[in-house]
């Protein structure tokens, strides 16, 4: 079993950054990047403008083709760290393959959340936005004669409107809250968003819910129904938190960090949408999922 002085269980953005913020101190030490996506760091905000096609794939990496060899970084891709032994300093990859590090750095990020919601595992159709292979699937499914019903009228789902609404005959949003973009925008500033979203075909449903699915016919709590061809799950996220959970670290709605990123085993740091950490705006912990927010905890728990 090798031991690296430096890995990093996932391959975004906070990734790229902690690899950045050790080679700015430590040229020489060898980093190794653990990401169960099976492609390089890239740009997940742009893949609303890929469906768009206002970009392309190249132009979605975070970083130059060359950047992990000019920083003597070594990619394990599409594999997924299954266990982490804190005493031993081992983590544990799918397949059994085992690794060893002296500093370990948990940029797991976070995952879909599917609300209950009766017969949608009979939905054959069923998309989440959150990745570059997400993007795809969506992108082979969409033609102008489908009808796409999206759970969800936060960022996550109204940037898969804004790249799919020239795509589709319809588009149909679907919320529990009684106005789009609850948790960014007040009353007056959600009417305005929402105007000019319907104004390019959006038809919201709010302050409503999918009571249950009756294969392509969702059947919402007020008793109207929305018929589709395409759904798109798009209600919020869930942060990976399950590695630090198990080797007993300390885990609240994130993994807790203190101030320069540490968790609360040895040597073991966590950053990006994975980490619960001090936020000076509101005076609380809580999760920070923003890009920036994931850069600047990737560059400080460098060491």
């Amino acid at each position: 079993m090798k031991r690296y002085p430096y890995v990093i269980l996932g391959g975004s953005v906070a990734a790229v950054a902690a690899v950045e913020g050790i080679r700015s101190e430590d040229k020489k030490g060898e980093i190794l990047v653990v990401g169960e996506e099976p492609c390089k760091a890239y740009g997940r905000p742009l893949i609303s403008y890929y469906l768009l096609g206002e970009t392309d794939l190249p132009r979605m990496d975070y970083r130059p083709e060359t950047f992990y060899e000019e920083n003597h970084v070594m990619l394990r891709l599409g594999v997924r760290a299954e266990r982490i032994d804190p005493a031993q300093k081992i983590v544990t990859l799918s397949g059994g393959e085992q690794i060893g590090y002296e500093k370990l750095l948990v940029a797991t990020g976070s995952r879909p959340f599917d609300p209950p919601m009766e017969g949608i595992e009979r939905v054959k159709e069923r998309f989440h936005f959150m990745t570059k292979a997400d993007a795809l699937a969506l992108d082979k499914a969409l033609s102008p004669e489908k009808r796409v019903l999206i759970v969800g009228a936060g960022l996550i789902g109204l940037k898969c409107f804004e790249g799919i609404a020239a795509r589709a005959k319809s588009v149909a949003i679907v919320d529990l809250a009684d106005r789009i973009l609850p948790a960014i925008l007040d009353e007056a500033g959600a009417k305005m968003v929402q105007s000019a979203l319907e104004a390019r075909g959006a038809a919201f449903f709010l302050s409503d819910s999918v009571l249950r699915f009756d294969g392509n016919t969702a059947r919402l709590k007020s008793g109207k129904t929305v018929e589709f061809d395409l759904l798109v799950i798009a209600v919020g996220v869930r942060p990976n938190t399950e590695l630090v959970k198990e080797a007993g670290g300390e885990v609240r709605r994130g993994i807790a960090v203190d101030e320069c990123g540490r968790t609360s085993l040895p040597d073991i740091f966590a950053a990006g949408d994975c980490a619960e950490s001090f936020d000076i705006a509101s005076g609380t912990n809580r999760v920070l999922a923003l890009l920036p927010s994931a850069a600047f905890q990737g560059r400080q728990g460098k060491t």
